[in-house]
């Protein structure tokens, strides 16, 4: 097992994603504890209705640079929270258009300061303990984009 405090590169995934996972946990705690049912996940797609306004699946997935499957599984949450509703798209039939529902504008409302303060003690962790990270990772993803680790892998076989 890769301790933490590894610093090659093995596992870099699987370190990712534990810290992510605990990263969510703090924060479902956070929800918990404010009496609002809401998942770490739904928040890119929620937030970009809140701070947009009304978008189809396809305009979210672009804007957000995720698959259209993945924010149509977030979508079918949404909605069955009720924090969201669809309705067929008047420029094309064939799409809908999410809008936040009542409930979802009071549970935005809610969870506002909550995201502020969550945001600031990001920041401040940030400043502290990683001042580059935010530059480091934006950085990865370009090089990410431009050519994937799987081709950089496949060149090393």
């Amino acid at each position: 097992m890769i301790s933490t405090t590894d610093l090659s590169t093995k596992g870099f995934g699987s370190r990712l994603r534990r810290l992510l996972d605990q990263l969510d946990r703090d924060i479902i705690v956070l929800y918990r504890e404010a009496g609002v049912r809401f998942e770490p996940r739904w928040y890119a797609v929620f937030s970009a209705l809140c701070e947009d306004g009304p978008a189809t699946v396809g305009e979210l997935a672009r804007r957000l640079g995720v698959t259209h499957a993945a924010v149509s599984q977030v979508r079918s949450a949404l909605q069955a929270e009720s924090l969201i509703q669809t309705r067929p798209d008047p420029a094309d039939g064939r799409r809908h258009v999410l809008t936040l529902t009542a409930a979802g504008k009071a549970t935005a409302a809610t969870l506002q300061p909550l995201w502020d303060a969550i945001n600031a003690a990001t920041a401040r962790v940030l400043a502290e303990d990683a001042p580059a990270l935010v530059g480091e990772l934006a950085a990865l993803t370009r090089a990410l984009d431009r050519r994937p680790l799987s081709d950089r892998a496949k060149d090393l076989l």
